[in-house]
């Protein structure tokens, strides 16, 4: 195969992968979990415009700014095109939306070259290209990819970490360990619990030759934590304030006050709703590449004893998974292929390979299929962003937190969580644009109904907004009721 060929093919496959993620973002845009808003882009957006919702882990300095701040400069570079996504060229929250999306699922990309480079390495050419087109269209890849979601960026970085750690020759030994330490370290300070699976991962890049190996990896390793420390040094009050605070209010306060919790085998069930009957081959794919097999299992095994679980917790070893299941059916085949002389030929074995790879992903796709509609906080919020006579948003009975914060409305006007009809009521002078459920009785006059997500409706008005009374407006409201 000519090398032109070889780029075409490549970039045919990035540009097919890149169009499946941003066409399930932006055909069918929906917040699978409030922490995508409230703990990334909502933060990114205060710094970038000036006003956001401050959810309770900002309050008590939980969080750390880098990724905010990242995002935040994101944001500002990609407003702009809200030009081209608007009929109220910028007024829209679509622009930088969109152009977070499009920056997130380049990066997502990674996970394609990942399970080429490392397929290859383990078990050759077959396994490798299965695992390539696999990672361009896996659901689960896809649907994730575009969110700005903590453990999908650090997925999104440790996985060529752990590539350099093991196999990259190329470089030289020292940069690319001190390059596998820095990537695992910034991997570990976006998603501290992948801290015991990278720790393992590092003292595996470092045996046997201790003396030699350790300085590099230490030295790449100490980048992103002082980096990270620097940061909460300057932003909040001390330096790794974040993670004690973090580490506080998980462990040590208890995550039932806080969060719901699952049994610890949740995620073994879980890994099989993530990959489907790829989970079968999971086990051949471990005697191919035994590292990568330990490194999920850590991640899966640290994960399971802390009692609050959540299905993207296990993004990172998706693509390894991928990358393991695609090994295993070329192994697998290669077991079974006494008396089936077509499995001699490799463009057999590499379809066989994609196409149980692709009915996997499709009956995951089909069971999840809710993940993916568009629900009422990013329709209703992103519609509203283009009226340019909004002056206030209520929400009654419905869930602030499903709503896109300031990230979807872009507008500096106070939103109103209203608890009871007496409150809306009173407040209703002080809203133009309403969100309740559908049917619901006794609304205020004026407000007519818009449009519908699920159940949960956009009613607005004409006029002006009186200013709400003082305590009312979202972030007086979080601070009075502790979230």
């Amino acid at each position: 195969m000519t090398r032109g060929r070889i780029v075409s093919a490549w970039a045919a496959l990035l540009g097919f992968a890149f169009a499946l993620r941003m066409g399930l973002a932006v055909g069918s845009p929906n917040i699978f979990y409030p922490d995508e808003i409230f703990q990334t882009l909502e933060p990114a957006h205060r710094l970038a415009f000036g006003y956001g919702v401050i959810s309770w882990e900002w309050r008590l300095g939980i969080r750390s700014w880098v990724l905010p701040t990242f995002l935040a400069g994101v944001m500002r570079a990609t407003a702009w095109l809200s030009v081209w996504a608007s009929k109220s060229p910028g007024s829209a929250s679509a622009g930088y939306v969109i152009g977070t999306e499009i920056f997130l699922s380049l990066i997502s990309l990674v996970t394609i070259w990942f399970g080429y480079a490392w397929a290859k390495r383990a078990s050759g050419a077959s396994a490798a290209l299965i695992a390539a087109v696999a990672c361009s269209f896996f659901f689960g890849l896809v649907y994730f990819a575009p969110k700005a979601l903590n453990e999908v960026v650090a997925a999104h970085v440790l996985l060529p970490g752990l590539y350099l750690g093991v196999y990259g020759e190329r470089l030289g030994e020292r940069k690319r360990l001190f390059v596998a330490g820095l990537l695992c370290a910034l991997a570990a300070c976006l998603r501290i619990q992948l801290l015991p699976a990278l720790l393992f991962a590092m003292v595996y890049f470092c045996y046997p030759r201790w003396r030699e190996r350790i300085p590099a990896v230490a030295a790449g390793a100490a980048v992103p934590v002082l980096v990270f420390g620097a940061a909460d040094w300057i932003t909040w009050s001390y330096p790794w304030q974040s993670f004690i605070r973090y580490f506080e209010a998980n462990v040590v306060e208890g995550p039932g006050k806080l969060f719901p919790v699952q049994p610890w085998y949740w995620y073994l069930l879980i890994l099989v709703v993530l990959l489907g009957p790829a989970v079968l081959l999971l086990f051949h794919g471990a005697r191919r590449s035994p590292f990568l097999a330990i490194f999920c299992a850590i991640v899966v095994i640290s994960h399971s004893v802390i009692p609050h679980k959540e299905i993207r917790f296990l993004y990172p070893i998706l693509a390894p998974s991928i990358t393991l299941a695609a090994m295993g059916i070329v192994d697998l085949l290669g077991e079974i292929k006494r008396g089936l002389q077509f499995l001699d030929n490799p463009k057999w074995v590499v379809a066989i390979g994609v196409a149980f790879l692709a009915l996997s992903s499709a009956l995951l796709a089909a069971q999840c299929a809710d993940w993916y509609k568009t629900r009422w906080g990013d329709g209703a919020f992103d519609r509203l962003s283009r009226e340019p006579a909004l002056c206030g948003v209520g929400i009654y009975r419905a869930m602030w937190w499903e709503s896109g914060g300031y990230t979807h409305l872009h507008r500096d006007v106070p939103i109103i969580p209203l608890e009871n009809a007496a409150q809306l009521a009173t407040d209703a002078p002080s809203i133009n644009a309403l969100i309740a459920p559908a049917n619901s009785p006794g609304l205020p006059s004026g407000f007519g109904q818009s449009q519908c997500w699920q159940g949960v409706c956009l009613y607005e008005r004409p006029g002006a907004c009186t200013s709400p009374a003082a305590g009312e407006e979202l972030n007086a409201y979080l601070r009075r009721i502790g979230q």
